[in-house]
């Protein structure tokens, strides 16, 4: 509820996180989902923080809601007064006990896939008092959530532009990856199976393919993840281009990398990105158990 306090207004924090909630949703039914309420318990709310404001905050339009500019302030104000919480109650918990707290971290799909599982069990069998709270998503969203705050750590890939700290783990060579024998100049005739991904890492691939052919790719399939990308693969239904951070799963398989007008391997990076505040000793454990994992040398 919002509080009045010597005549000004005070929001607690169910008032902000209905705010954000609404922010990440853009949608009235899905925030009211979210938050556990009812779709008309929720609008009532909302008409409450804008009586008590005296500014409108959303509008609405047939495909959900928009914020009107006092509301993109208020959100804005909403996450940072949440995240700095968050932030806080985080290091109470490891001031009495290093090996006890709570690490936020955000990853790419794929990583979270591929090298997630592995990366958190090998962390946790010696701390077992850890708790993870964990998004995953395409690393372009990653980034947004370390930018404002709503990750403590984050693992990304492809290029990145970040002010803080950020370490280069892996480089991962994007191959051309297929059941049969791989003829490049071949290659426009044969049946490609593309997936969904990022748009770095899908820029990179067809700006290779721009420089390397004049036609384009025979796309016989469109699927929505790179791991059932790599099964059809395998089943010999036409070939892929991709980074290689799934073939290890995958036997038989023929790889060739990708390669640029100066002959050189197309690389897809893998990033941790962290702000220099983390100072913290449970942090700086997990950062230095990842840059192991990926055989980091300072």
């Amino acid at each position: 509820m919002i509080k009045v306090i010597k005549g000004e207004l005070a929001m607690d924090f169910r008032d902000l996180e209905i705010i954000k909630t609404l922010d990440d949703e853009r949608n009235i039914t899905r925030a009211a989902t979210k938050l556990y309420v009812s779709q008309p318990s929720l609008s009532y709310k909302i008409n409450t923080i804008e009586q008590e404001l005296g500014v409108s905050l959303i509008i609405r339009t047939k495909k959900g809601i928009r914020f009107t500019p006092q509301g993109d302030h208020l959100v804005d104000y909403a996450k940072k007064t949440l995240n700095g919480f968050n932030k806080m109650k985080d290091n109470l918990h490891s001031i009495d006990n290093e090996n006890k707290g709570v690490i936020r971290l955000g990853v790419s799909h794929n990583l979270a896939r591929y090298d997630l599982p592995e990366l958190l069990s090998s962390f946790t069998n010696d701390f077992h008092k850890i708790q993870f709270k964990i998004i995953t998503s395409w690393s372009q969203s990653i980034y947004k959530l370390i930018a404002s705050d709503e990750v403590s750590l984050a693992i990304v890939r492809g290029d990145v532009s970040w002010k803080g700290y950020k370490i280069l783990l892996d480089q991962e060579p994007i191959c051309i990856i297929s059941k049969d024998e791989i003829d490049i100049e071949k290659l426009p005739s044969k049946s490609r199976i593309a997936f969904k991904t990022d748009i770095g890492l899908q820029n990179t691939i067809d700006n290779w393919w721009k420089e390397s052919y004049n036609e384009p790719p025979n796309e016989a399939m469109l699927i929505d993840n790179l791991e059932s990308c790599l099964k059809l693969v395998e089943k010999g239904m036409g070939y892929a281009i991709a980074p290689n951070i799934g073939i290890r799963e995958h036997e038989n398989l023929n790889i060739v990398p990708i390669k640029n007008k100066k002959n050189e391997i197309i690389y897809r990076d893998t990033w941790l990105l962290y702000r220099e505040e983390v100072d913290y000793p449970l942090m700086q454990k997990f950062i230095r158990h990842i840059k192991a994992y990926y055989k980091y040398n300072d």
